[in-house]
């Protein structure tokens, strides 16, 4: 298995659904989808829209454990690169495709308020 992260996460096939869905939401949303998926130097964050930076997430079991780290990490980041910080998390089934009513997005309160005021 390779020691750079983003190879090894290539090499890892218990992600190849989580890539998929990746690629479907960033199409669907119309943003790209970063080198490695953020493994790499200088490109953060999982998926680039206008002015958000998202971490996506994605499972295929009926839970998914929400972490602090996620969100601070993609806060710190989406802050570095002066964007707006979302979390995107993905039920799907193992094809990537998401499961009705199972795709959220999760944005910081201050960002929902602005949101609310425009």
């Amino acid at each position: 298995m390779s020691k750079i992260p983003y190879l090894r996460r290539a090499q890892n096939r218990i992600g190849e659904t989580g890539r998929k869905s990746e690629r479907k939401l960033a199409r669907r949303l119309a943003g790209r989808v970063r080198p490695a998926s953020g493994a790499m130097e200088g490109a953060k964050g999982d998926i680039e829209i206008d002015d958000f930076l998202m971490e996506a997430k994605s499972t295929v079991k009926d839970s998914v454990t929400l972490k602090f780290g996620w969100l601070s990490k993609i806060a710190h980041e989406a802050r570095n690169m002066g964007k707006r910080p979302a979390l995107a998390v993905t039920f799907t089934y193992p094809d990537g495709t998401p499961v009705r009513d199972g795709s959220w997005v999760m944005v910081p309160l201050h960002v929902w308020e602005e949101h609310l005021k425009s």
